[in-house]
């Protein structure tokens, strides 16, 4: 009886250890290809080449161009660093409470140490090769829904935000809607769709992490299995 009380106290630990580790908040968006007329045209003139009939090269050409355009593009937020998988997603844990976020789309960003391997803050390299957005979550009071209201912002100084989520590319290749998109209520935050064009150069982006590994945290994924499918819990 003694030793069931015992194991009955431990599992209870377990449990609520288990619920404190995954009762954490997530900030997620997904990057989609930018919507183009340009992949048929490549396609059908690589079909050419190849001396192919073109109506199955086309469609096979555009399924092998468009999956890999959004997976491995560099990001970080709060100190951590992760990059886009196959779906186009990238997900980090929350670190401020706020139902906003500052989206930063650039080339680089430049460490300002405090001491030895130890940031105090991250700053813009160069404002020219810079675009910011701000995105937050409201609630319309009299359709009782929940939006996301994206705008473009004015760069005032060079310093990053703690809230800011930095996208290593060049601008140009990286197209933020602006304006409202319906959300829900959910705590996790789920950005509205980020649209990358082909010609995003990702070697730089990798070379980039070489460079701060030492300084950003990668964020890790934990799968779990359950009994119909797997779970994903982040680890920083």
């Amino acid at each position: 009886m003694k030793n069931k009380k015992i194991y009955n106290k431990i599992l209870l630990l377990l449990l609520a250890s288990s619920a404190k580790i995954n009762c954490y908040q997530t900030i997620t968006l997904f990057m989609k290809p930018y919507p183009t007329a340009t992949d048929k045209k490549i396609a059908i003139a690589k079909a050419k080449k190849l001396k192919k009939v073109p109506k199955v090269s086309k469609y096979v050409f555009r399924a092998f161009a468009k999956p890999f355009l959004t997976s491995g593009i560099f990001c970080t937020y709060g100190g951590n660093s992760s990059i886009t998988d196959l779906n186009g997603q990238v997900s980090f844990i929350r670190t401020h409470k706020k139902p906003s976020t500052t989206i930063i789309v650039t080339k680089n960003i430049v460490p300002i140490l405090s001491l030895e391997n130890t940031v105090h803050h991250w700053e813009l390299s160069r404002k020219r090769h810079v675009k910011m957005y701000n995105a937050e979550k409201k609630l319309d009071p009299l359709a009782k829904t929940y939006f996301w209201d994206i705008k473009e912002k004015p760069i005032k100084d060079n310093i990053v935000s703690k809230d800011a989520i930095v996208i290593f590319a060049h601008p140009k290749y990286v197209y933020i809607p602006t304006g409202i998109t319906i959300t829900t209520k959910n705590p996790q935050l789920v950005l509205p769709d980020i649209y990358i064009k082909p010609g995003i150069n990702k070697v730089k982006s990798a070379l980039l992490l070489f460079n701060v590994k030492n300084l950003v945290s990668p964020v890790k994924s934990l799968y779990q299995k359950g009994k119909m499918r797997y779970s994903r819990h982040l680890k920083n």
